[in-house]
């Protein structure tokens, strides 16, 4: 034992120095001791503890070298309480542990630390947990101001000198501090303190802190066990669990033993029981098999870790026993009694007169003279224990008389075995096998046991207390599962196998059945079989249990009963108990592994599987089930219960299959996502039949099948269907249960999908069963068409691909579906029977089964009506059921939201009930907003189907938030971003949800009776014709209103989207007979009811104002309309007007105060036009004549009176208004006399015509919609695949305006010349009128035109490239537009035919600047009749822009943003081929960076108000060059043309796709190429013309910028010029000023491209890449440059230049360009930044030699070198082409550039 200051003298480490000096500073002790470990220490201590009444030395004779201590009472237990995980997130620590925060807890024993250690000595315990030899211990330091600490680490540890030289110098110890926290008297430091000290100080103030990052323990207050000892549970287990599990090892709570079989083989356990479970007895157990031994090598801690031989090794890390003594005799456990005899501690027993101790169960008590552990006299009489119940010994490991003699082996024991157990009175078996590794770990996971006395809480409770380590993980117990999970993955096929033991089964009478202690043996012997493969086992739901004779019982008495008990698994028991085990993993969330749940669910399938008796005497109805089960051939039968477990369990099932991921429990409690197969999203109109004998009844709006002919189909198709399957039998109610409108029904299905949305949708289960009896059910047969072959695996989502059918046999009745397992396809108590049988049986019974909502509305005074309501899909209905008014006093509430059943009344009125229990909704356009009070009932017990996954668990859909996420997982499982041109969920995908959780449910909503109806509500989707409200003239006139009711398509059925369509009372899809008859039956209902009948009303919340927007603002403002409705319905003499249609409101009878809407919005909401009507009845009548004589002659009596009445009021409409335009198209009109004029709207409507049309004339080939959906393919004449740049004019007044560099014709002569061409021009054509908007609308930087065309081609194109149609000529106004005027010069004579591309050898594209006006004839190809694009965007708009201060560039727009968040936007310029497209879209490779594009082509440049340069993209689409693109050289761009594209002058394809030249790295073997030839890589043709382009939406790039559409448009932050240089030009040259960069625009050169005339390849000069595009004289566009160089003064972006294209002597590029330029973008961002290197040259400033970013690339630095090379004599090559270059802009070239030129030509000297 050494003391002093120096702590150098003890130990060289500085860590364990710095450690104690740390806290000596803090805790002040009167001295420091470092422990050496010897037996004189040990001596010395008890000595002293013996001296401060702390130990009791008990007799030597009768138990030598051993002493007492009794702690104080308040100090004698482990305090789970007070016991923390510090882990950085309180997530890694778990439920099942107490978490604080590390700093505040540091904090808080900071404070309790200081100064608490005064007048004490505080010991440094260098301690090793494992043989001080081996490699797999750990050490650590213990401080500890207790002597009684020192002493129990003496034993229970390797301590002192020799474990200092083991940790030598490293900081790799573990820091375990320790205080009772009671300081002694100090006038200095503790003048407060006690003078005395006791016998067990301790302090009311206990901590006991693991920090597992650090990691390190720190522990205050307490003296006890574990909460001092801190190298056991604390580091042994809680620290070292987490460093395990880091690490791939195992510390876990487990004894080892070996077992020696007769043969003198050994094998090695480990085994881990919660407390009292009998663990330490059979550590030390005493074989009482003859030939078998068993040998201890721990009795409670195992450290495990994989060997090299692959096996599971184990070492045990302590050196001593730490045992409870209650319970410990020579009965119980010899050994360790023996164990006992000498060299102990022990801690709360009693002492005996003799002087030895004594606990209960030891043997029987003296008679007198024992003292207790509290110190006073007990007498077994007394009424108290002698010993605490959690009373202690502490003994040396060496003493164990069966000790093994490997016990300290430092490479371990190799473990065969596991075993876990527990204390159960009932249901365990007395052993199991597991089936598997990871059985056996959900065994472990559900280890189960009464409550010792040991933790805090109720003794004898049951808790689940996994592997024995819930109160000893160090971090979170879901991730220690894992753990589990992922060391058996690694120990493959040697991982031990796993037992389950419990020694503790009872009888009926309390007795237990099995004897125990040494006659365990005989289980670890039929282990021990198991594991040689030589006992025998049977097979159960919970594992492999012996067999009645596989056990050893010679010598015991065990009855037969007994054993046969020992043995059972009672499934029902298991099944009774799996609610608390669910319960308790459920608190681990995501953390809880997915193998795990496996397991449970699989448990619980066996155990339902194990319970195969039907739960029902209803003789039809097992008859029935038995016959399915012939015909399906299940592999096995479930009886549906109804239960939560049920339900719970069906969910974990279907999280297994893959066809439900559980979402987030904290977002979204219990709720769950399926995504269906693709081909199984919705109803299957096409193959829902109705089986009626005759095909007149079913009638032309069903699908009819004779019955006895499709049964046989359905039978052939249902044989052997469930092969492979869980037959789920669900009895279910609709209605419910008690009211006399209800009907039962018997689902029969392999779906446990539909069995979970049955659970919600319907009353079901065993309490079905009871209260149906032997009544009527009817029958619902239901399969996925898709079984299983023996070893086959399964779908996420098993459904038929070939075969499905929804069948209804209204005659039987029955329900049969086949193939699917969607929605109503598959829940047959939906639609199947809750409308299409049920309507039959209304119609029988005199009842009415309807697609309506129930909802209860009551005013302010309390007056309550109840409101019918029938939609056709994606018409609000939901919305409506569940609508939250505005309306101040006013409340409105669901009964129902989809579906009412409706009889009359005793007292003649209709009364409806809800038959479901849930909601079966529409998911997109739900929203706070839309239907705030869905949102709410969807908050939980939720099953979302065909939705968006949020990275964060939870679930989204269109229309749910005003912003969708930046990206998800869409519904097809794909990565989703809001511009990636897809939908998140499919359009018809669906939530499930119980009503229940609705808040807004009504009280009534279950009630038997029903509610009484006072009002019905049709209504449609239309965005004209149809009024807010009307309410009809009588019943009959409300009936017709119903029939009509039309809508436009939705996705939840068969049919193109937004199509409209007749769905009458919305009941189309859903009536099991007839219609015309159905509809009879409302009127027949209606004669019935009298004047009781409900009033009925026809609203439509869709009407749109002339721009498309919507007038009425819909869902809760709806509230107001059912305000009108109560007050018609309460007086029908106040409050409405006559029209032709119905009763519409008067002027101020509709409640809108608060709402902003004008006199002329009420006015256009409640307009009926007659014309449209009268358009509208053609099709009402021509659905009237589908169903023949079956319609009812009343409603053709309203159809004529109706149509009437509309001729009666008939007006006519007038077009627009606009003087301007309409004088200039018809100047227009009357040149070119076309046949028709069309004046394009902008609609997705019109732009599927052009398509169409374009499809029809051959223009257009559409594209396979699988592989380019809503794309197509135009190939051009071969004389018109480019700009004409010969034939493209500048008409300036003067020619010197036009300039060297463009084409000029004076502008009189060109009229005059141009308009004898476009006389008559488009006859026989449709002469189109396009108004668009260059830029955004509403930018005050954008520009108007209308484009007058004959070719639909460029209708299509523009609506993509330009904001275009009605919005555009609204934004207008009288503002000034550009009149463009194109044709294709090509009139038609009458019956002259079409060509697929018309155009004339003729051809001009002239601009006339000074008008400004545009005039194209003759091409019909991209810039030539795109007149938006080259001829506004550039070539007129560069002289607006030179006259009115702003710049038209040629030249793309992207940001790029940085790591660090900061984000810059750069402008560039590059001629064609050179790569503009690719750096617009570029993804870049460098970490952290992000690329988006704003444009690709064009910018618009103004000086903003801050003084800064910013722009804006013109253009709202992409027309790019094809051939070279491809997913290397720009993934973005392929992605942007993977749908909505147009491609021109590309190739087809066989299987109708698109291909070009450098799309692949393979060509296709065979294609149609651009000129519609036969095309093979060999035929040496091009497949693509060079200049093949496509035409997309900007909208649909993956990277397009979210500012890409900013009115205000972007800050410059640089601007880049480029051209394709194979030598010469550096990678990038920073321009010396705005004027120097000015000037390297101007001497911008490239290669010459397809795009323009001329020989490919050759160089040529292109300033600023606008060299084609300027509308006046270069020279003076140079300055407009400079001059824009003054306006933004210091503000100036920074100019750059760049060339990808620099080769090396082989002629083969060195930078490797495309992503990787994203390197020259960082470099050129950093230098704006001010933050990059520069060496300034004679052409520039260029990066320095390691400025640029090259990290990760095959580039050397002799390469670097090279690309930056500035080579002089080269230089002075290119200035001589510079001179002549500059010598054509004669004095129209600015004086400066000159300048420069000359500065250029002397640095080069």
């Amino acid at each position: 034992m050494g003391k002093g200051e120096d702590f150098a003298v003890f130990t060289e480490n500085r860590h364990i120095q710095k450690l104690v000096a740390k806290y000596v500073d803090l805790c002040k002790p009167k001295q420091v001791v470092f422990c050496n470990g010897s037996k004189e220490e040990y001596s010395e201590l008890c000595e002293k503890l013996v001296d401060a009444g702390t130990l009791i030395r008990l007799n030597e004779k009768l138990r030598p070298n051993s002493f007492l201590a009794r702690s104080d009472p308040s100090d004698c237990e482990h305090i789970e309480s007070r016991t923390f995980i510090c882990s950085t997130y309180q997530e890694d620590a778990g439920p099942t542990n107490f978490w604080a925060d590390p700093d505040e807890m540091m904090e808080t024993l900071t404070d309790l630390y200081r100064n608490c250690m005064t007048g004490r000595t505080l010991y440094v315990i260098p301690f090793c947990m494992g043989p001080i030899d081996s490699e797999f211990s750990k050490c650590g330091v213990a401080l500890t101001d207790s002597e009684y600490v020192v002493l129990n680490m003496h034993i229970m540890n390797r301590v002192g000198d020799a474990v200092l030289k083991k940790i030598g110098r490293s900081a790799s110890f573990v820091p375990c501090i320790h205080s009772v926290g009671y300081p002694l008297f100090d006038e200095t430091h503790a003048p407060h303190c006690p003078k005395d000290d006791v016998p067990w100080p301790c302090n009311d103030t206990k901590y006991i802190c693991h920090f597992p990052e650090t990691p390190s323990v720190m522990s205050f207050g307490s003296l006890f066990a574990g909460n001092s000892l801190l190298s056991k549970k604390c580091f042994a287990l809680r620290i070292a669990s987490a460093m395990g599990h880091d690490h791939d090892w195992m510390a876990e709570h487990c004894l080892i033993l070996g077992v020696r079989d007769s043969e003198g083989n050994k094998r090695y356990f480990a085994a881990a029981f919660p407390s009292a479970a009998g663990k330490t007895n059979l550590a030390m157990m005493v074989s009482s098999v003859p030939g078998y031994t068993i040998s201890c090598v721990g009795d409670d801690i195992a450290w495990m870790r994989i060997g090299k031989d692959g096996r599971l090794w184990a070492l045990n890390p302590e050196k001593g026993f730490f045992g409870v003594a209650p319970g410990t005799s020579k009965f119980s456990n010899p050994a360790a009694m023996q164990t006992l005899e000498r060299d102990t501690l022990f801690t709360n027993v009693a002492l005996t007169p003799e002087g030895d101790v004594w606990w209960e169960g030891m043997k029987d008590p003296p008679a007198s003279g024992l003292i207790d552990w509290t110190g006073q006299e007990w007498t077994p009489d007394c009424g108290r224990k002698a010993a605490h119940p959690n009373a202690r010994y502490t003994a040396p490991a060496k003493n164990c008389p069966v000790l093994d003699d490997s016990w300290e082996d430092p490479e371990g024991v190799p473990i065969s075995g596991i075993l876990f157990g527990g204390r159960r009175a009932t249901t365990v078996p007395l052993v199991t096998q597991s089936f598997s590794w990871k059985h056996g770990c959900f065994m472990g996971s559900m280890l189960s046991s009464e409550l010792a006395a040991a933790p805090e809480g109720t003794v004898g409770a049951l808790r689940i207390d996994s592997f024995a380590m819930k109160p000893f993980v160090g971090y979170n117990m879901g991730d220690y599962f894992q753990h589990w999970i992922r060391m058996g993955e690694k120990l493959d096929d040697k991982a031990p196998k796993i037992f389950y033991v419990n020694w503790f089964r009872q009888g009926s009478q309390g007795n237990f059945l099995w004897p125990g202690f040494g006659e365990n043996t005989r289980v670890l012997k039929w282990i021990v079989g198991r594991i040689t493969g030589g006992a025998k086992g049977s097979y159960t739901p919970v594992g492999i249990v012996p067999t009645e004779t596989a056990l050893d019982l010679h010598g015991l008495s065990i009855p037969q009963e007994n054993l046969k008990a020992l043995l059972t698994v009672n499934p029902r028991e298991w099944l009774n108990e799996l609610p608390q085990i669910r319960s308790y993993q459920k608190q681990f969330l995501d953390h809880f592994p997915e193998a795990l749940r496996h397991e449970l669910t699989e448990f619980e399938l066996r155990l339902h599987f194990a319970v195969d008796d039907a739960p029902t005497t209803n003789a039809k109805l097992v008859k029935w089930v038995n016959e399915s089960r012939e015909l399906c051939k299940p592999e096995h039968v479930y009886w549906c219960d109804g239960s939560a477990e049920e339900y719970a369990l069906m969910c974990d099932c279907l999280v297994e299959s893959g066809t439900f991921v559980r979402l987030n429990e904290k977002k979204r409690p219990n709720s769950f996502l399926a995504r269906s197969d693709p081909s199984d999203t919705a109803r299957v109109e096409a193959s829902t039949l109705i089986c009626c004998p005759k095909e007149e009844d079913a009638g032309p709006t069903n699908n009819w099948a004779e019955p006895e002919a499709m049964k046989r189909k359905l039978r052939g198709l249902f044989d052997a269907s469930m092969r492979g399957r869980v037959m789920y039998v669900i009895p279910f109610c609709m209605g419910p249960l008690g009211s006399k409108f209800s009907r039962f029904g018997v689902q029969i299905t392999d779906s446990p999908y539909v069995v979970v949305n049955m659970h919600i949708m319907t009353r079901m289960g065993y309490r079905v069963l009871h209260a149906m009896g032997s009544q009527p059910f009817l029958k619902c047969m239901h399969s996925v068409g898709k079984p299983l072959a023996p070893g086959e695996k399964d779908v996420p989502w098993p459904c038929n691909a070939v075969d499905k059918y929804i069948c209804h046999f209204p005659q039987d009745p029955q329900v049969i579906s086949f193939g699917s397992g969607y929605g109503g396809n598959a829940l047959l108590g939906k639609k199947c029977f809750a409308l299409r049988i049920a309507s039959t049986m209304g119609q029988n019974e005199g009842w009415m089964a309807e697609h309506m909502l129930i909802l209860s509305i009551t005013n302010p005074k309390g007056e309550k009506k109840f409101i019918s309501a029938a939609f056709p899909s994606a018409c609000g209905k939901t919305n409506l059921a569940l609508l939250t008014p505005t309306l101040p006093g006013w409340k409105v509430q669901c009964v129902g939201d989809d579906i009412a059943w409706m009889r009359i009344g005793d007292d003649g009125r209709l009364f409806a009930v809800n038959p479901e229990a849930g909601f079966f909704g529409v998911a997109p356009g739900t929203s706070d907003y839309t239907n705030r009070a869905a949102m709410e009932t969807l908050r939980k017990d939720c099953i979302f189907t065909n939705v968006g996954l949020t990275p964060d668990g939870d679930v989204w859909w269109e229309g749910m938030t005003s912003e969708p996420p930046p990206e998800l997982e869409d519904w097809t499982y794909q990565h989703w971003t809001p511009d990636c041109g897809r939908k998140a969920a499919h359009p018809n995908a669906r939530y499930t949800c119980p009503a229940k959780n609705c808040p807004n449910i009504d009280p009534d909503w279950e009630n038997p009776n029903g509610v009484p109806i006072s009002a019905m509500i049709f209504g449609g989707r239309r965005g004209k014709t149809v009024p807010l409200v009307t309410e009809s003239f009588d019943w009959n006139h409300g009936v017709f209103m119903g029939s009509m009711c039309a809508s436009e398509q939705t996705a939840a059925a068969e049919g193109k989207v937004g199509a409209l369509r007749f769905d009458p009372m919305a009941m189309k899809p859903f009536i099991g007979y007839h219609c015309g008859d159905y509809m009879q039956h409302w009127l027949d209902m209606g004669e019935r009811l009298g004047s009781k009948a409900p009033k009925i009303f026809y609203v439509n919340w869709f009407r749109k104002d002339a721009e498309g927007k919507f007038i009425w603002p819909g869902f809760g403002e709806n509230c107001r309309v059912l305000k009108w409705i109560t007050e018609r319905v309460a007086n029908p003499n106040v409050g409405a007007k006559y029209s032709p249609i119905g009763l519409l409101p008067t002027q101020n009878a509709l409640d809108v105060r608060g709402l902003r809407l004008s006199e002329e919005d009420l006015v256009e909401l409640i307009y009926v036009n007659p014309s449209q009507w009268i358009e509208e009845l053609e099709h009402v009548r021509a659905f009237h004549a589908t169903l023949g004589d079956h319609w009812p002659p009343r409603l053709h009596h309203e159809l004529t009176t109706l149509e009437q009445r509309l001729h009666y009021a008939a007006t006519a409409a007038v077009p627009t208004s606009n003087e301007k335009v309409i004088d200039w198209v018809q100047d227009m009109v009357d040149m070119c006399v076309p046949d028709h004029v069309h004046w394009c709207d902008g609609t997705e409507e019109e732009y599927a015509l052009m398509c169409d049309l374009l499809v029809e004339s051959k223009t257009f080939v559409r594209l396979n919609p699988a592989l380019r959906p809503n794309s197509f393919l135009a190939r051009t004449d071969p004389s018109d695949v480019a700009r004409v740049e010969s034939r493209t004019f500048i008409c300036s007044k003067k020619e010197e305006d036009a300039g060297p560099t463009n084409n000029w014709r004076d502008p009189g002569e060109m009229k005059t010349e141009l308009k004898a061409l476009f006389s008559g021009c488009m006859k026989g054509r449709t002469m189109y009128v396009i108004p668009f908007c260059m830029g955004p609308l509403g930018s005050p930087y954008s520009r108007y035109g209308i484009q007058v065309t004959d070719s639909p081609y460029v209708v299509a194109n523009m609506r993509i490239m330009t904001r275009m149609g009605f919005k555009v000529l609204k934004a207008m106004g009288a503002e000034s537009f550009v009149p463009c005027l194109h044709s294709v010069g090509k009139p038609l004579s009458p019956g002259e035919t079409d060509v697929p591309w018309p155009c004339n050898s003729t051809k001009y594209i002239v601009q006339f600047p000074d008008d400004p006006q545009i005039m194209s004839f003759g091409s019909g190809y991209g810039g030539n009749a795109l007149m938006g694009k080259k001829c506004f965007a550039l070539r007129i708009a560069t002289v607006m822009g030179r006259n009115e201060g702003w710049m038209a560039e040629h030249m793309l727009i992207l940001s790029i943003t940085n790591p660090a968040g900061k984000e810059f936007h750069v402008a560039a310029a590059f001629p064609s081929a050179c790569g503009k497209t690719n750096l617009a879209m570029l993804v870049p490779t460098i970490p952290g960076f992000t690329v988006k594009c704003v444009g690709d082509d064009i910018a618009w440049m103004h000086v903003g108000k801050d003084g800064r340069l910013w722009a804006i993209n013109p253009e709202s689409g992409f027309f790019g060059v094809a051939p070279g693109t491809s997913n290397f050289t720009n993934h973005s761009a392929m992605e942007t043309v993977k749908r909505d594209s147009i491609f021109t002058n590309v190739a087809l394809t066989p299987n109708g796709d698109v291909w070009w030249e450098g799309m692949t790295s393979e060509p296709p073997p065979v294609l149609e190429d651009w000129t519609y030839q036969h095309w093979t890589p060999d035929c040496g043709r091009k497949a693509a013309h060079p200049n093949a382009r496509y035409t997309c939406y900007a909208k649909n790039c993956p990277v397009i910028d979210p500012n890409w559409e900013n009115p205000n448009g972007v800050p410059i932050d640089a601007i880049i010029f480029g051209g394709r240089r194979s030598s010469t030009i550096p990678l990038v040259n920073e321009s010396l000023s705005w004027e120097h960069g000015v000037f390297l625009g101007s001497v911008c050169s490239s290669e010459q491209t397809a795009a323009a005339e001329g020989k490919v390849g050759a160089l040529r000069f292109d300033p600023m890449a606008l060299r084609p595009f300027t509308g006046y004289n270069m020279g003076d566009y140079f300055q407009h440059w400079l001059d824009m160089g003054r306006v933004l003064k210091d503000k100036a972006p920074k100019i750059f230049y760049v060339n990808w294209f620099r080769k090396n002597s082989n002629g083969k590029f060195i930078w490797p360009g495309f992503g990787e330029n994203s390197r020259v973008l960082k470099w050129i961002c950093e230098r704006v930044d001010g933050v990059a290197s520069a060496v300034e040259t004679e052409i520039g400033n260029l990066p320095a030699l390691d400025s640029i970013d090259v990290g990760g690339l095959d580039v050397t630095t002799e390469q670097i070198q090279t690309l930056l090379k500035v080579d002089k004599d080269a230089w002075k090559h290119d200035i001589a082409a510079y001179d002549e270059h500059y010598a054509q802009f004669g004095d129209k070239l600015p004086v400066e550039l000159s300048k420069i030129l000359q500065d250029l030509k002397s640095k080069l000297k």
